[in-house]
């Protein structure tokens, strides 16, 4: 752990990192409860879908789907508008966009889902932008020893929205009668004040140092640098820093003639683009969303039948999740290298669902009597926690550092863009797949996933590692430049008596 000297050192950008990452609380809290309000009866019953388990199956995927076609959409603001308007005024777009979304959501009319299409639609294109801009918000942010930590905090928010979200859902389906439309309105209202929380809560921070020095304005670049790092602008920490930042970007431009997109196939960033693709695929692609939004159906599968237990069954996903990641966040990731978590995180996933898989092969629930209290069941539903605990130490919180930690200032908006397109759209794919699947082909299902998880474990033994590299270092680790052309450049860099970190006309 770090000391509280160096923590209130770097209080600047701990507070980055707390504030803007108050958005995935409700990312999370969408996330987390549409499972549990899609299986309330009393939704069910506004709907009409309690006619058979085929058109229950296409409405709750087409409800989560939509949300993520939103997202995909979503994804693409930051790139196109970042540039002029900032990392703080694009979470507080998104935050407009949660609001319109939940309001829509909430004020259905129960003579058809349409406004639930439209509000989920709406709310998912916040969410692509919140998880476009705000693990680089605050990658850009951060130390390089604590950016671990800081952007892990997204998946931490993220969980604990989660579960507000559920429990909202659960305890509106045990306390309020489903008699009427209070139930799962009360469920989708939680959306509502926590929008007005990330519309307001960027404007409290520091805008990026790396958004000022990509426009070319150090002098913002240094000041909002020095209120980060709890240093003044005549530091050797912050000349080094400021001077990576020139270099790289210098570096950048001249190799691509100014064209900042072009540069993500250049040298050594074609190399991040194509591993920012591989891990954005095959870390959404192993079975964790499935069974986070469609947890009541999953439990449901395994002999949990009734609607609590269902809903309780996939509540305690988040509990597992939410001290899985605490956990983390107190050692490994501080301690551990990205790769070797997640390879180890990936493999007890796959081991979890090929375990999952067979014994729903071999011991369906309700047959020769079995009951959800069967060895069997239980044995399944402990596979489903050792799961999240694998996630929760591995693609949970990393996919998010990496993706923002690897591409350079200049293409960092693009690159990002790309791999998120790619995470959102295995996420639309496999979440309107994913309910058809279990309901269709059971087991194979997870068979299938505990396969693409042994594809993820093998891709991540082969995979650069980034762990309290600098930013601007990532150029050496990806080939982009050789280690000792890049130390000799600092160092003339630094050594120059034009260059000053706090010249007034840079």
């Amino acid at each position: 752990m770090e000391s509280f000297t160096t923590l209130t050192k770097h209080r600047g950008a701990i507070y980055v990192s707390l504030a803007a990452n108050t958005a995935a609380l409700l990312f999370g809290a969408d996330t987390g409860s549409i499972g549990a309000i899609v299986a309330l009866q009393s939704f069910r019953r506004d709907f009409g879908l309690l006619t058979s388990r085929a058109t229950y199956a296409d409405a709750s995927g087409t409800v989560v789907t939509l949300l993520n076609a939103g997202a995909l959409a979503g994804c693409l603001a930051p790139a196109l508008l970042g540039h002029k308007l900032g990392r703080r005024p694009i979470i507080s777009i998104a935050g407009v966009f949660f609001l319109v979304g939940g309001i829509l959501q909430t004020a259905a009319h129960t003579s058809s889902l349409s406004m639930i299409y439209a509000g989920r639609t709406i709310a998912g294109f916040g969410i692509g932008i919140v998880s476009n801009t705000v693990p680089v918000f605050v990658a850009e942010c951060a130390p390089k020893h604590l950016r671990g930590v800081m952007v892990s905090a997204f998946d931490l928010f993220l969980v604990i929205g989660g579960i507000v979200g559920f429990f909202t859902a659960y305890g509106c389906a045990v306390h309020l009668s489903p008699v009427g439309s209070v139930q799962w309105r009360v469920s989708m209202c939680i959306q509502i004040p926590l929008a007005v929380v990330v519309i307001l809560s960027p404007w409290l921070l520091n805008e990026s140092p790396r958004y000022f020095a990509k426009r070319g304005e150090w002098v913002k670049a240094v000041d909002s640098l020095c209120n980060l790092r709890g240093a003044s602008p005549d530091d050797i920490e912050i000349a080094l820093e400021i001077a990576e930042m020139r270099l790289q970007i210098e570096d950048q431009q001249g190799a691509t003639q100014g064209r900042s997109i072009g540069e993500l196939y250049s040298k050594g960033n074609r190399s991040r683009l194509l591993w920012g693709i591989a891990i954005s695929a095959l870390g959404i692609s192993g079975g964790h969303n499935v069974i986070l939004y469609y947890g009541p159906q999953v439990f449901n599968q395994i002999g949990f039948t009734s609607q609590n237990s269902s809903l309780l069954g996939s509540g305690m996903i988040l509990v597992v999740k939410l001290i899985s990641i605490v956990l983390f966040m107190l050692g490994p990731v501080q301690y551990m290298n990205r790769k070797v978590l997640l390879m180890s995180g990936t493999f007890l996933m796959g081991t979890c669902v090929f375990i999952f898989g067979a014994l729903l092969k071999l011991y369906p629930p309700g047959v020769h009597g079995r009951t959800e209290k069967s060895a069997s069941s239980k044995a399944m539903m402990a596979m489903i926690y050792i799961f999240q605990v694998g996630y929760s130490i591995s693609w949970g919180p990393l996919l998010y550092v990496y993706v923002s930690e690897i591409f350079p200032t200049r293409t960092r908006d693009y690159g990002v863009m790309i791999c998120t397109i790619v995470s959102w759209s295995m996420n639309l794919i496999l979440t309107k797949v994913g309910p058809i699947a279990i309901l269709n082909i059971g087991y194979k299902t997870w068979m299938i996933f505990g396969t693409l998880n042994i594809v993820a474990m093998i891709m991540c033994f082969f995979l650069p590692e980034t762990k309290n590299v600098s930013l601007e270092g990532m150029d050496v680790v990806f080939g982009s430049v050789e280690e000792n052309i890049r130390k000799e450049a600092l160092e003339m860099k630094l050594g120059e008596k034009q260059f000053s970190v706090i010249k007034r006309d840079a």
